[in-house]
């Protein structure tokens, strides 16, 4: 179901776009940039719906709109991302490999609102994947693959894929904070995110 609120924030917008075009290039861009805000609190929203699932919880579809105010946060964390990514691709290659894969569950800190502390998104990253960058690297690669082969099928494979993959990526998140707090500090158990990608989407996502 929040797979189809997205999509269907995505219709409205081209719709609105289409119906008011005629005013002007500052309406389309007020339109867009409202949009922009709007989807990216949705984003939180579930990141924190495959947050709360991946934890035995059940989640609430009210749950997607409950973490719209941090959308600009979002948003400016991925820019900040994506463009450090880039420029590290652009100079090195390793380096924009090393960023994307050390602080790709930035949008799950953000949705963990008992979790993200003083130390900021990107300060959690670093915590989160400190010597468990290749852990981190495997599901990201199989999470990037995943969404790519969704996407190359005309973009509906996407509404299967992103839900499995966000799911997966969220257990990864709450086992690696696990082992954060556990004394003896263990490698997370992979075998849970990894069980969820083979078992398919799960109904509260689509």
């Amino acid at each position: 179901m929040s797979m189809l609120i997205l999509f269907a924030s995505w219709v409205a917008l081209e719709l609105a776009v289409v119906g008011l075009y005629r005013f002007g290039f500052v309406v389309w861009l007020v339109l867009h940039l409202v949009f922009l805000f709007l989807f990216s609190g949705l984003i939180v929203g579930c990141h924190g719906i495959a947050l709360k699932a991946a934890d035995g919880n059940a989640p609430n579809l009210t749950d997607l709109t409950v973490l719209l105010d941090r959308g600009p946060s979002f948003l400016l964390a991925f820019c900040i991302y994506l463009v450090a990514v880039a420029g590290g691709l652009v100079l090195l290659v390793v380096p924009g490999i090393y960023v994307a894969v050390r602080y790709a569950l930035f949008g799950h800190i953000l949705a963990n609102t008992a979790r993200i502390g003083s130390c900021g998104p990107a300060g959690c990253c670093g915590a989160l994947s400190h010597g468990r960058w290749w852990t981190v690297c495997g599901f990201v690669l199989m999470a990037l693959l995943l969404n790519l082969a969704g996407a190359a099928l005309l973009g509906v494979g996407l509404i299967i894929t992103f839900p499995v993959t966000l799911l997966a990526t969220s257990s990864l998140y709450l086992s690696l904070q696990r082992s954060m707090q556990s004394p003896s500090g263990r490698p997370p158990d992979q075998s849970h995110a990894a069980s969820i990608i083979a078992a398919g989407p799960r109904p509260f996502l689509l």
